[in-house]
């Protein structure tokens, strides 16, 4: 089978390609489909692939067909032609289990989630319920010191009076 990569000087040389010298000293980048003419062109015009092939080539990253696009459009091409249809039915069904799969593992680890979630709601509800006993034990003490600090201003007022009519005394 032709290997896809190029090693050694031919890599180098391949590298080199990618741009030529223009006669002002500087180096403009070679469209791909130039590049691969001579392998693009023994392609036959009829060829299912050709389109397909062209498309990859673009020199603008953009126009190029993604991994998903290309799935599609060679199972497309592999279905008019009739070509390993089973097994393609056969990998989609794979495919569809793996996924059914995954996601029956996400919906049990969603409902652990829910679960643990509800557990900590009503722990916080639990909280929210002492918190609020401990303001209301907060405001009666502060309440009964209040009560504390009127009764000892009263006796503060109360020696203090005591006081002067001791000093009148004298």
């Amino acid at each position: 089978p032709p290997t896809l990569r190029r090693k050694g000087p031919s890599a180098q040389l391949m590298a080199m390609e990618r741009y030529e010298r223009l006669a002002d000293g500087s180096r403009r980048e070679i469209p791909e489909i130039q590049r691969r003419k001579q392998d693009f062109d023994a392609i036959a015009a009829d060829h299912p692939l050709k389109a397909i092939i062209g498309r990859c080539l673009a020199n603008d990253k953009h126009r190029r067909p993604t991994a998903a696009q290309l799935h599609v459009e060679l199972l497309g091409i592999a279905e008019r032609l009739g070509i390993h249809h089973q097994e393609n039915k056969d990998h989609t069904a794979c495919h569809l289990a793996e996924k059914e799969r995954l996601l029956s593992q996400k919906e049990r680890q969603l409902t652990e989630n829910e679960e643990q979630l509800a557990e900590k709601d009503r722990q916080l509800s639990e909280k929210d319920e002492q918190l609020s006993e401990k303001d209301e034990q907060l405001a009666d003490n502060e309440q009964q010191l209040a009560e504390k600090d009127r009764q000892l201003s009263e006796q503060d007022r109360q020696l203090s009076e005591k006081d002067e009519q001791l000093s009148e005394k004298d």
